[in-house]
């Protein structure tokens, strides 16, 4: 694949080179796009590895259970929020109604949820049940247990600093995404 120098001396591959210059065109104000790019690599390798088959089986076996990870995100709302509407937890999990209802099927048979009435007698809501609590205590101990494993040579102010910028990160993205449906993605 062909490459091209882009300002300061930047010697990218093409498409790296169209990936910058989309940033150019996304991201107003910013005087440099490079580190723009290169969270963006990063962000997609962490998140990728991150969902590797065999990093989401280790959690499971470190937990002691079968779920999947949808599922144990779908619980993890639950523990995390409160009885919800299924159509509430598809939103909330950006799935469509049908795939959160087969979901919820099996945590339901399982005995990690239950159904029950809505205030409005006309809706079921799905509550948490005590098995799911402690798989999801499970989980996220499993998970804790992994960060820590692989930030143990960081320093705390290292860890401090990442954890203030990720829930940062977090926040605004966040903000960004509940406008995302305006024009132009903003207030």
């Amino acid at each position: 694949m062909g490459r091209r120098s882009v300002g300061d001396g930047l010697n990218l591959s093409i498409t790296d080179s169209c990936m910058v210059q989309a940033n150019v065109r996304t991201v107003k104000g910013m005087q440099s796009t490079e580190p723009i790019a290169a969270l963006q690599r990063a962000w997609i390798d962490l998140t990728r590895r991150a969902h590797l088959p065999s990093i989401e089986e280790r959690l499971r076996r470190d937990a002691g259970t079968g779920l999947a990870l949808p599922a144990f995100a779908a619980l993890a709302r639950l523990d995390d929020q409160g009885p919800l509407q299924i159509s509430e937890l598809a939103s909330l999990g950006g799935v469509d109604i049908s795939t959160m209802s087969r979901t919820l099927r099996h945590l339901c048979d399982d005995g990690y949820v239950q159904r029950e009435r809505g205030e409005d007698l006309r809706c079921v809501v799905m509550q948490i049940t005590q098995k799911g609590r402690e798989t999801v205590g499970r989980l996220q101990t499993a998970s804790q247990q992994m960060l820590a494993h692989i930030l143990s040579e960081w320093t705390d102010a290292d860890r401090a600093e990442l954890t203030r910028l990720l829930t940062r990160l977090a926040d605004d993205f966040t903000r960004y995404a509940d406008h995302s449906d305006q024009p132009g993605g903003r207030e």
